[in-house]
This record gives structure tokens, sequence and C-alpha cells, in this order.
């Protein structure tokens, strides 16, 4: 029986961090006409900013060296924390800044989609978590005994959690997108620094909870990150009134 909840578990999960964001995107392109090159440019630039990575590696190895405990885990998770706020603002910012030339709230939404969508749901995390399910169930041997006893006594339902997780990660990452076109839209370039500050404060409280309390308390708290998320998607998108005298 956990066989088959497991199985299950993991083929919604995987359809869900692979298929939202694919309709999200259908849904913005369909209502609003917005051009799918937005989603790819969100995927690609998203990947650009994984080039924090080796950074963070660097530093987390100079860390291991010099201190212990929590403080070691807090001084890695705040400058990860850090360089995921900078590296993937920047990109944004980059994007809106200097690629997109005719911005609008619309595009940063599809923007938003592809960068947490695209490119963290369905590449980092979706096609990563179908390919091991796949070699796990068909190819066991290829893996070494000791992985292979870890992913056999997950929990059935942590798959479910992590898709849970992508959906509200999602949601945050359209408002930090939201954020930065309105810097761009209004030229007020502090919300800029505004999102990098929010974006490093969810990913610190994450690691932070979940170190102290466990994974449910962070998704708990992610939970409330994506309710904060929404309702700066709903307080920055045009009025109606903007939207008549733009189409004057």
């Amino acid at each position: 029986m956990d066989d088959i909840l497991i199985n299950i578990s993991y083929i919604v999960s995987i359809a869900i961090e692979i298929g939202v964001p694919v309709i999200l995107a259908f849904y913005m392109w369909k209502k609003y006409k917005v051009s799918w090159a937005l989603f790819f440019l969100g995927i690609l630039l998203f990947l650009v900013s994984l080039c924090r990575i080796p950074l963070n590696n660097i530093f987390s190895l100079y860390i291991g060296r010099n201190f212990t405990g929590v403080m070691a885990l807090m001084l890695a998770g705040l400058f990860a924390s850090f360089t995921a706020g900078i590296f993937e603002e920047g990109v944004r910012a980059l994007a809106f800044g200097f690629i997109i030339k005719s911005r609008s709230y619309e595009k940063a939404v599809m923007y938003g989609i592809g960068h947490g969508g695209g490119g963290e749901s369905m590449i980092f995390v979706g096609i990563s978590v179908l390919v091991n399910f796949i070699i796990y169930r068909l190819f066991p041997g290829i893996l070494p005994a000791d992985l292979l006893q870890q992913v056999a006594d997950i929990a059935w339902y942590l798959p479910l959690v992590g898709a849970l997780e992508r959906i509200l990660t999602i949601a945050i990452q359209i408002s930090l997108s939201v954020l930065v076109m309105y810097a761009f839209l209004k030229r007020k370039y502090y919300f800029i620094l505004v999102s990098i500050l929010y974006h490093m404060i969810i990913d610190f409280v994450a690691i932070y909870i979940n170190y102290r309390f466990g994974i449910f308390l962070s998704e708990v708290m992610l939970f409330i990150f994506a309710g904060i998320s929404i309702a700066i998607i709903y307080i920055l998108r045009p009025r109606k009134s903007e939207v008549e005298i733009k189409e004057a």
C-alpha cells in the first residue's frame, strides 16, 4: 500500500511542478496576449542566476572550517539568502531595465511565472524529481545502496509537500517580479532594494524555521509569505483608471 501511495505522490507532485507553470503561462498568453518569449526569458535568467551556487559552496566551506553548530548554519544560510536576493533580483532588473523595452504589469507576471515556475519549479525541481523517480523505479541498480535506502524510506506524502512548496514559491516569485517591474514603471527604483530584502527574508526565515522547528512549520511560514505575496500582486496591479489612460 505504501508503495502505491509513494508512486501516486510522486506522479501527482511531478504533474504539479511541471504542469502548473505551463497552465499559468497559457492563461496569461490567452487572456492578456503576453508573449511566451517572456516565460522563456524568465527560465533563462533564473538559470543564469544559479551562477551564485559555486560562490555559496566556497563560502560554506569557509564557514565549515571556522564555525560550528548553529552559528555555521546561520551564517551559511544568511549568505545563501543574500546571494539569492542579489542575483535573482539582479537578473529581474536586467530583464525589465534593459531587455524588455515595452513594460507592463502583465509582462512582469509572465516573467515571474517563467522565473519561478518554468525555471525553478519545472526544470530545477520537477524534471529533476522526474528523472530521479524514473531511475529509482526502472533502474535502481545504478544507485548506491545507501541512497536507494534513503529514497525508499521517504514518507509517502513528502513529494506532495514539495509540490505545495512549488506552488507557494511561484506566487512569491511573481510578486518579486511585480515589485521590480513597479520600480521601473513608476521610477521608484528603491523597490528593487525592497525586492532584494524581501527575497532574503523569505529564504533565511525558511532555512531557520526548518532547522529549529522542522519542515511542516517551515511550510506554514512559506504559506504566510505566499499570502503576503499575493497581496503585493493585487495591490500593485494597475488600477482601471490607469489602464483607461494608457489606452486613450
